[in-house]
């Protein structure tokens, strides 16, 4: 009898931390193209959802957030955010320091005055990128060629980067054959490439 109820206890606790765990947002339901990757990284702490219980999938997706995913899902484990400094006034700081010891983005490159402003995709190409290279010791690749109709505008350092992000899954364009690298990264687009990249 005391073994049946320790049994009926335990799966009582079991199902009240799956219960706990598992996030959900009232703006995305399993139709959504990136409910997958959004879920996952929920579920294990790497993104999260506003406080209202919506993620905002479309919404924009800001300098400061971008680096404190890429960090959050690239960072090694003997590595402790607690002890990164901070070089800016503003709550993705440790993020932004580790970011810049790690030659992701430059050191002074994210200020107050752009912290908080959307991202681009072709800056976020270059972060991700270049976490992957220095974050995870991979080697640049270049072997997939840029098949985009709307990038030959860009300098040779990010149609290279661009190539290594193809190269690795870690982006894809759209289905016009564009890759839009000027405009906005979406929350959904964000979590897809943090999903890869992780």
């Amino acid at each position: 009898m005391k073994k049946k109820i320790f049994f009926l206890f335990l799966t009582f606790c079991i199902l009240s931390c799956s219960l706990v765990l598992a996030v959900s947002y009232y703006d995305m339901n399993s139709s959504h193209w990136a409910y997958k990757y959004v879920m996952e990284l929920s579920n294990n702490n790497v993104i999260n959802g506003y406080t209202d219980g919506s993620f905002k999938p479309e919404g924009t997706i800001t300098n400061a957030e971008f680096i404190k995913l890429v960090v959050m899902a690239g960072l090694p484990e003997w590595i402790d955010i607690k002890d990164a400094e901070s070089s800016i006034n503003h709550w993705a700081s440790p993020y932004i320091w580790i970011a810049e010891r790690y030659g992701i983005i430059s050191t002074w490159s994210i200020t107050l005055k752009n912290a908080d402003t959307p991202i681009t995709r072709i800056e976020m190409v270059r972060i991700i990128s270049k976490a992957d290279i220095t974050m995870k010791g991979n080697s640049l690749e270049t072997k997939e060629k840029v098949k985009f109709n709307d990038v030959l505008s860009l300098n040779s350092d990010d149609l290279l980067l661009l190539k290594h992000a193809c190269s690795k899954g870690l982006i894809t364009g759209y289905t016009d054959n564009s890759f839009k690298p000027f405009n906005n990264m979406t929350r959904a687009e964000a979590a897809t490439m943090i999903y890869r990249f992780k």
